[in-house]
C-alpha cells in the first residue's frame, strides 16, 4: 500500500510541477481545489538570470490555474522580493507565472487559444474569471505575438480604411496583398496616418514596394507619393461602385415620375439592375430586366453605359482598355445623360491610376473579406471602447498574427 501511495504522489507531483517548487499539500472543497507549493530552490533575477541570495520580503501569492475535472484549480505559494547586485530590485523570476498576474501562463495559454473563437464574454464564463481579466489576458498574448514590420519585406500593398464608429471615425488598414494579410492599422486616414506605416516599415523597405492598390483617396495618394517609388493602382471596385450609384439615383428619378402601372413593372427590380448580366442565370429575370429596359430608354442607356465600363475592366489587353475607355468617355457625352459626367470627370483626374490598373490588374476585393471579419469583430464585443484592443483584434484574425 505504501507502495501505491508513493506511485500516486509521484503522479501528482509531476501533475503539479512548477520549477522551484515542489507539491506540499491539496486541499479540496465541493468546487474548489488549492494547490500548495513549498519553495525549494533559489530565486532568480529576471534581468540577469542569476541566483539570489539578498531576500528583502516573501509574500503568499494565491494564482488561477487550469481547472480541475470542473473544480476551480488555485495555485498558493510564496514569492520573494530581491536586491540583485544588477540593480534590479523587485519580484523575482517565476517560470510558471507572470508579475502581478492572477493566473498562471498555463490558464493564459488556454485562455488565448479560445479568444479568437469565442466571445471575452463566454471564456470569462468558462474559467469563472472577470471579463476584463480575460481581456488582458487575450490583449497581452497578441501584443507578444503581432508581426513585427522589420520581419518582413511587402511589395504589393493594398490600402483601405473601415469606420469603427459612428462620427467618421476610421482606421487604415495595410494588407500585404500576395500574403493575403493584414500587416498593420492606424488610427484615422489622413496623409499622416499612412505615414505612421512608412516610417515603422523603414525608408528602405519602403521603396522596395511596387505597388499600391486603394481607392481614389487623396490623403493615402500623397502618402505613398512621398514615401514610395510604387505604382498606385486604383481599385475597379470603387470606379464601378460610383457607377453603380449612379444608375440607382437615375432610377429612382425615374420611378418617382413615373405612373403607377410603370412603378409596378420596376418595383423590387434594383438588384437585376445593378447586377451584371452576364452573372444572371435565372430566365425568368433576365426577361424581367429586358422588358423593363426595352420601356424606358433613359434607365436602358445609363444600363448600357453601366455594363460598358464594367466589361471594359475585364479585358485582358491594356492598350484595347484605354482606347475603349476613352470611347466610354464619348458614350457618355453622346448619351446625354449629365448624371454620369461627374463620374467622366473623376476617371479623368485619376486616370494615371486607372492605366496602372489595366498594367497590374489588382484590386482591393480582399478587402472586402477582411472588412467583413472586422464587422463580425465589431458586432461580437457590441462595439470596442479600447479601440488598441480592437486593432489586436483584427490582426489576429486578419493575418497579422
Amino acid at each position: 500500500m505504501k507502495t501505491k501511495r508513493s506511485k500516486y504522489k509521484r503522479v501528482f507531483e509531476n501533475l503539479f510541477s512548477f520549477p522551484g517548487y515542489k507539491l506540499f499539500d491539496l486541499k479540496e472543497t465541493k468546487n474548489d481545489v488549492l494547490v500548495i507549493l513549498e519553495k525549494v530552490g533559489t530565486s532568480k533575477c529576471p534581468v540577469c538570470g542569476s541566483d539570489q541570495t539578498t531576500i528583502e520580503e516573501t509574500y503568499t501569492r494565491v494564482i488561477r490555474d487550469l481547472n480541475l475535472r470542473q473544480k476551480t484549480s488555485n495555485i498558493q505559494f510564496k514569492e520573494n522580493k530581491i536586491q540583485c547586485s544588477c540593480g534590479y530590485r523587485g519580484i523575482e523570476y517565476l517560470d510558471f507565472v507572470r508579475p502581478y498576474s492572477r493566473c498562471s501562463k498555463s490558464l493564459e495559454e488556454e485562455i488565448s487559444r479560445c479568444t479568437p473563437v469565442m466571445t471575452i464574454t463566454d471564456a470569462s464564463r468558462i474559467w469563472n474569471l472577470d471579463w476584463k481579466t480575460v481581456k488582458e489576458i487575450d490583449k497581452r498574448s497578441i501584443q507578444d505575438n503581432v508581426v513585427d514590420l522589420k520581419t518582413i519585406n511587402p511589395t504589393i500593398i493594398g490600402v483601405d480604411e473601415i469606420a469603427y464608429q459612428k462620427g467618421h471615425k476610421y482606421l487604415t488598414v495595410v494588407r500585404d496583398i500576395p500574403a493575403r494579410k493584414v500587416i498593420w492599422i492606424g488610427f484615422n486616414r489622413k496623409t499622416e496616418t499612412l505615414d505612421e506605416f512608412f516610417q515603422e516599415l523603414g525608408p528602405e523597405k519602403s521603396m522596395n514596394i511596387q505597388v499600391c492598390c486603394m481607392d481614389m483617396w487623396d490623403a493615402y495618394i500623397g502618402s505613398v507619393r512621398k514615401n514610395t517609388n510604387a505604382d498606385i493602382v486604383f481599385d475597379k471596385f470603387h470606379v464601378i461602385k460610383k457607377v453603380n450609384e449612379v444608375l440607382d439615383k437615375i432610377r429612382r428619378s425615374i420611378f418617382a415620375q413615373a405612373d403607377k402601372e410603370t412603378r409596378k413593372m420596376m418595383k423590387q427590380k434594383r438588384f437585376l439592375i445593378l447586377h451584371r448580366r452576364k452573372n444572371l442565370t435565372d430566365e425568368k429575370d433576365i426577361e424581367s430586366l429586358e422588358q423593363l429596359l426595352e420601356t424606358n430608354e433613359p434607365l436602358y442607356k445609363a444600363y448600357v453605359l453601366k455594363e460598358e465600363i464594367a466589361d471594359i475592366f475585364d479585358d485582358v489587353n491594356a492598350e484595347s482598355e484605354i482606347a475603349r475607355l476613352e470611347q466610354w468617355f464619348q458614350n457618355v457625352i453622346d448619351s446625354s445623360i449629365e448624371e454620369f459626367l461627374p463620374i467622366v470627370s473623376m476617371i479623368r483626374s485619376y486616370l494615371y491610376g486607372i492605366h496602372n490598373y489595366f498594367k497590374h490588374k489588382l484590386t482591393n476585393a480582399g478587402s472586402e473579406g477582411f472588412n467583413n471579419k472586422i464587422n463580425v469583430i465589431k458586432r461580437s464585443a457590441y462595439g470596442f471602447h479600447d479601440i488598441e484592443y480592437f486593432k489586436l483584434k483584427i490582426l489576429q484574425q486578419c493575418g497579422g498574427i
